[in-house]
């Protein structure tokens, strides 16, 4: 098991402007291509409708957002366009979840380039005073133009340009944004501007299908599309911007936002039958137990040839003992980043799966005092893949819901919460991709959120999906099981949407030794499967794309036609 090796920046410069003359060949071949077929005007590139047939597909948290990014892709966007536009918009259509405050990881494949490597964008806490509510450093925005640099194709203004309009205009509220409203709407509207955006003027919340604008976000939308997304982090309006969020009891600071950068990192590689999982590294704190506990799923085909029995027994386990381990390496600072290589060498592996029994529960003392390590279960996430085999898979977090509880005046912000524990920390992060180890197409990408549930149900599907052969629909259904690092206690999901498996994964649980907790889940996932690799001009093209049945998400795809 090693990490992916680093690129060199000229390899990526020569290929980037390679795929930027592809671009620019094909706009050229646009006059001719209109004037082709029945006569009919057909769409030009960057036009919703450019891409006829198998534009590849997307799974994400809220439906409007959704929307946006299948139209990017089928403008002839690459998946990190879609990926840049779903961003903004989620700022403005699901706020829960992620706003322009907070920040996230993305892992990237691009099958042209044969490279997957991760992108860090996650929010450091601010260094300023603390007021009354302290807020992280505002990082989506430069991770947004970050990903757009390197990979995307359609020019910025046509991607932010949606989010603006659904900011402006307004939309109408889906249920996946009103029902998480709902139940924090008594502590939010403490807050005025909180009160004139998401209030009803009947009093109550804005509810599933209502319409309503955020003219502020609107604003600093059109401004971030107009003069790029570093208008937020020096000049004039940066100042303005620090200043506005310390009236609202953040702590913030102009050497802050000067001197935040993303960074590329490697992935952590975790090899499988004839295909390669790519898993985000630390800061991404989820990134490493996900690893491990895949790679530990994935010896000598554990997982496959587990009975039914055995496999919750077996996934309770590996997650309690990758759990355990990161409370070994895991310092003070929760944004610090390991030796990610040493985290899933294979001696280190060994060590962890040493004493596992097929038949018995383990115990796994914890290495001096406990630490609190709670993760608030806030965030959203999303996976898309294009046509030509390129695939995002980005996990976003304002590190509590609708971060501070406030707006940031005449922005629309709503600051992400300072992440410095009791709940707010990256520990849920963890984005993956997998791709044939041999042709590096593109075949798999998971995104989930849900604070310590998260982690395990990434590690659940990746190991349904891609080493027990079940289908994305399939394995997002069933019962999901989370082995904590407490001795013997394994929580087991209730009502999953597909519950016929339920009562004898449980009855197994117990069987052998676990203190079953059963409970609603509070993750929820997506999904892309493509079995036959993208791009695949032998087998044709054909992704299964899947939404939590948890949440009120949206896939979308369309067939080949060819």
């Amino acid at each position: 098991m090693t990490s992916k090796p680093r690129r060199e920046n000229a390899l990526f410069d020569r290929l980037k402007r390679a795929r930027l003359l592809r671009a620019v060949v094909l706009t050229l071949a646009l006059p001719l291509a209109a004037c082709a077929g029945d006569g009919e005007e057909k769409a030009s590139f960057g036009e919703v409708g450019y891409i006829e047939g198998f534009f590849g597909g997307l799974s994400v948290d809220e439906p409007n957002a959704a929307l946006v990014g299948r139209d990017v892709l089928t403008a002839g966007g690459t998946a990190a366009d879609a990926a840049v536009a779903m961003g903004f918009a989620l700022s403005v259509t699901y706020p829960s979840g992620i706003t322009l405050g907070g920040g996230g990881s993305c892992v990237v494949h691009d099958a042209t380039l044969g490279v997957t490597e991760a992108l860090d964008f996650i929010a450091r806490p601010g260094s300023g005073p603390a007021g009354d509510r302290p807020t992280a450093v505002p990082a989506m925005t430069r991770g947004m133009v970050a990903l757009h640099a390197r990979y995307g194709r359609l020019d910025w203004r046509r991607l932010v340009a949606p989010a603006e309009q659904l900011a402006r205009l307004g939309h109408r509220a889906s249920r996946a944004f009103a029902t998480e409203l709902a139940p924090a709407a008594g502590a939010l509207f403490a807050d005025p501007d909180l009160r004139e955006i998401f209030l009803r003027p009947d009093g109550r919340p804005v509810g599933e299908g209502d319409r309503f604008t955020q003219l502020d976000l609107g604003g600093l939308l059109a401004r971030i599309r107009t003069q790029g997304g570093g208008v937020l982090y020096t000049g004039a309006f940066a100042d303005r911007l620090v200043e506005a969020y310390r009236a609202a009891g953040g702590s913030l600071t102009r050497e802050d936002l000067r001197s935040f950068i993303p960074e590329w990192r490697s992935t952590l590689l975790i090899p499988f039958g004839t295909g390669e999982l790519h898993v985000a590294p630390p800061p991404a704190q989820a990134g490493p137990v996900m690893a491990q506990s895949f790679a530990l799923l994935a010896a000598d085909d554990r997982y496959a040839d587990a009975s039914d029995g055995e496999r919750p027994h077996l996934l309770a386990e590996v997650s309690k003992r990758a759990l355990a381990d990161r409370r070994r390496w895991l310092g003070a600072d929760l944004f610090a980043a390991p030796d990610a290589a040493s985290l899933i060498a294979e001696a280190r592996l060994a060590r962890l799966f040493a004493g596992y029994s097929p038949i018995d529960a383990s115990v796994q003392a914890p290495d001096g005092p406990p630490r609190d390590l709670v993760e608030a279960p806030a965030g959203a996430g999303f996976v898309v893949v294009d046509r030509e085999g390129m695939a995002v898979a980005c996990e976003l977090t304002n590190y509590y819901p609708f971060g501070t509880g406030r707006v940031v005046e005449g922005t629309g912000i709503i600051p992400a919460a300072a992440p410095t524990g009791r709940g707010r920390n990256p520990l849920s992060l963890g984005p993956a991709v997998a791709v044939d180890a041999t042709s590096l197409a593109f075949e798999f990408a998971v995104a989930s959120v849900g604070g310590a549930f998260a982690q395990a149900t990434s590690t659940q599907l990746s190991a349904d999906v891609l080493l027990r052969g079940l289908g994305p629909r399939e394995a997002i259904a069933l019962p999901r099981v989370l082995g904590v690092d407490a001795p013997n206690l394994t929580v087991l999901e209730s009502n999953a949407p597909d519950g016929s498996q339920e009562a004898a994964m449980a009855e197994a649980l117990r069987i052998s030794g676990h203190e079953v907790q059963r409970t609603d889940w509070p993750a929820r996932a997506n999904l892309v499967h493509c079995p036959f690799g993208l791009p695949n001009p032998n087998r044709g093209s054909f992704c299964a794309v899947a939404n939590d049945p948890r949440g009120f998400g949206l896939a979308v795809t369309a067939a080949d036609e060819s």
